[in-house]
């Protein structure tokens, strides 16, 4: 099986209450708080309409937004090109970050755990490190640690800081699993 098909589930029961439909209102969030505004399972307006636009598509309310072109959105926006090159388990982890906090600051954290120059590109340096990669699990803690600091320092911790903290460390404990 494909390990997007297998690491998708987890970042869906993260992002989309009724991931198995996609048409469902409770899977539509537009919190006040929330600095990503309208979001169809954990895709966000913004996304939707570069997606659409970068397809020829118009663009239309991300409350309508399929499981197809979701579906989509996350291998081509989130997995691709990256996962693929990671072990199993860093490679959830990853991909969750990058849904969750951006591709770019998925690459920062990874090479901070990797000890190697932040510098949010993923070049040969990066790549070589990866490569190299025997036993995920330090690295894997080490990204759990630094995704939570990270967290802590933004100005809506104090309204969804609980949740980022739990996905962090679930996310975390399912990716270590997937390592043995």
């Amino acid at each position: 099986m494909d390990r997007f098909d297998v690491c998708l589930p987890y970042i869906l029961k993260e992002e989309c209450p009724l991931p198995n439909d996609w048409s469902n209102h409770h899977n539509y969030s537009d919190d006040y708080g929330d600095p990503g505004g309208p979001t169809m399972c954990g895709i966000t307006q913004r996304e939707y309409d570069l997606w659409r636009k970068g397809h020829s598509l118009p663009t239309q309310d991300v409350i309508h937004l399929g499981k197809d072109e979701g579906t989509a959105i996350y291998r081509i926006g989130y997995w691709l090109p990256r996962c693929p090159s990671l072990p199993p388990g860093l490679d959830l982890f990853f991909f969750d970050t990058a849904v969750n906090m951006g591709s770019n600051r998925a690459v920062k954290l990874l090479q901070a755990s990797l000890g190697i120059t932040v510098d949010g590109l993923w070049g040969p340096v990066t790549a070589a490190h990866v490569a190299a990669i025997k036993d995920p699990i330090p690295i894997l803690k080490d990204e759990e640690n630094r995704r939570a600091r990270l967290y802590e320092s933004f100005g809506t911790f104090h309204l969804f800081g609980k949740g980022w903290l739990a996905r962090d460390h679930h996310i975390a404990s399912i990716a270590e699993g997937m390592v043995a």
